[in-house]
């Protein structure tokens, strides 16, 4: 006994069943919502020992075997987008449109879970404009046509609102792009800049920003331990070559500056380095490096075992650093450690002031000069950040529309019944028959009134159609 086999349907056919599956776009945005997960927790494109000094190693070597440093700008990552947008568009056309925007043609009335009969003693010439009359005043909008033998009045009412599902997917589709135009032409990074000196921008080499001076305001929190000084405002004023006219500008905290092309940059944090005059035997050495002192840095001094270990600045200048419990110094001081022989001299850091010059051995000498104050800038350049915000606003008035609003769609058909007329009347929503039947019962009771009355008006002729 043979079995008859299902013809089989194009390749093409069957590749936009699959994406038009309600089930496969679902699948594609959790994935795509997980992946958007990792990399807002995961810091994104840093030096592969940030994750090792953030994470423990296993975690750490997760990350970068995985490519999770970089998940937000890789290629399978707008793969998703793409293939999401591809899926919602095979479905809006497929699915969603048919459904929302049914056409006006002969349908089984009695099938929908909104029906009803109106009997009239009137013929149908008569009753089909007082029907539509009424159906008019209700705000409908009708239309009449001629189908096999019956007429049929179709009439619709915030029908608008039947867009909202397309709107969405508009919004989606502006917000994908604004996504995408960030990731292939954006750009972010931080600088590091002393006061006196300037840094170019990466990405930009042509674009300059320099630091004129850096100001830092500090409150006293009062804890059981002691006060603890907590940065209240701190600016850098600075100014911005190569985008445009030369400019000028104080960056604070939650005030981004925006260059002349876009790109914002933010006021994220600052600090104070060091600076120390080494001498040997009167004559001044040379440091290598910068001569700026960041915490940890080490001096060596040559031609002997000794080096100087650098840990913080304590003082007015920056009083955050002072740890809770200790009194604030009233002038600015550095902590170090002088170490021989890979040993510490003394059982605690040294406090050194500004201005002061201590003996380190071996015939070198140490003075504390004024610490420099450096900001750490951060800068972020997304030409698609405007289409993201015009989606977004997009995505929430689909919601609106499709959620707050409701589409009612009606069919009457009007037909001969013995010496009278018989009206059937049909009534579909997009969000189900409960919450339309109060008022599709008022609707039967007023189109049994309209149609026993005098029609005041003429409805367009009936157009001729076919099922």
């Amino acid at each position: 006994m043979s079995v008859a086999r299902r013809a089989s349907k194009p390749l093409l056919d069957e590749v936009l069943d699959v994406l038009s599956n309600v089930l496969f776009p679902v699948v594609v945005f959790f994935v795509w919502a997980v992946a958007t997960t990792i990399g807002t927790i995961v810091d994104q494109n840093q030096d592969p020992q940030h994750y090792y000094d953030t994470y423990p190693a296993a975690v750490a070597n997760l990350v970068l075997r995985l490519h999770l440093d970089t998940i937000l700008h890789s290629v399978p990552y707008f793969s998703l987008i793409v293939l999401l947008l591809v899926s919602m568009s095979v479905c809006t056309f497929r699915r969603v449109i048919p459904k929302r925007f049914p056409k006006d043609r002969a349908v089984p009335i009695e099938n929908f879970g909104l029906h009803g009969t109106v009997a009239l003693a009137r013929q149908p010439a008569e009753a089909s404009p007082a029907a539509a009359a009424y159906l008019a005043g209700r705000r409908f909008q009708i239309r009449t046509q001629q189908i096999d033998g019956s007429i049929w009045l179709f009439g619709d009412k915030h029908k608008w609102a039947r867009y909202g599902v397309l709107v969405a997917h508009l919004g989606f589709a502006l917000i994908a792009a604004g996504v995408f135009f960030g990731w292939l032409a954006g750009f972010n990074g931080q600088l590091q800049i002393f006061e006196g000196t300037g840094s170019a921008l990466p990405q930009r080499p042509g674009i300059t920003i320099g630091l004129h001076k850096f100001a830092a305001q500090f409150e006293p929190v009062q804890t059981p331990n002691g006060p603890f000084y907590q940065a209240a405002k701190f600016q850098s004023d600075v100014t911005v070559g190569g985008d445009g006219p030369p400019s000028t500008a104080s960056i604070l905290v939650n005030h981004p500056y925006v260059t002349g092309s876009g790109i914002y940059v933010y006021q994220a944090s600052y600090g104070f380095g060091g600076r120390v005059d080494i001498r040997h035997d009167g004559r001044s050495v040379s440091l290598a490096g910068s001569g700026r002192l960041m915490p940890d840095d080490q001096i060596f001094l040559p031609g002997t075992s000794r080096e100087v270990q650098y840990l913080t600045m304590l003082g007015p200048s920056d009083p955050s650093q002072t740890p809770i419990g200790v009194p604030l110094p009233t002038k600015d001081e550095y902590a170090l450690w002088l170490v021989h022989d890979n040993v510490p001299t003394t059982s605690r850091p040294l406090l050194v002031p500004v201005g002061r010059t201590i003996d380190l051995g071996d015939g070198y000498t140490l003075r504390a000069l004024p610490p420099i104050a450096w900001s750490g800038l951060t800068y972020r350049y997304d030409p698609g950040a405007g289409l993201v915000g015009l989606g977004a606003g997009v995505l929430v008035l689909g919601f609106v529309m499709a959620l707050f609003f409701v589409p009612i769609k009606v069919y009457a058909r009007i037909g001969r019944a013995g010496n009278g007329t018989k009206i059937d009347v049909a009534a579909t929503t997009t969000k189900g028959n409960a919450i339309y039947e109060d008022e599709f019962k008022s609707l039967l009771a007023g189109l049994a009134r309209a149609g026993n009355a005098l029609s005041g008006s003429e409805p367009p002729p009936p157009e001729e159609a076919y099922a």
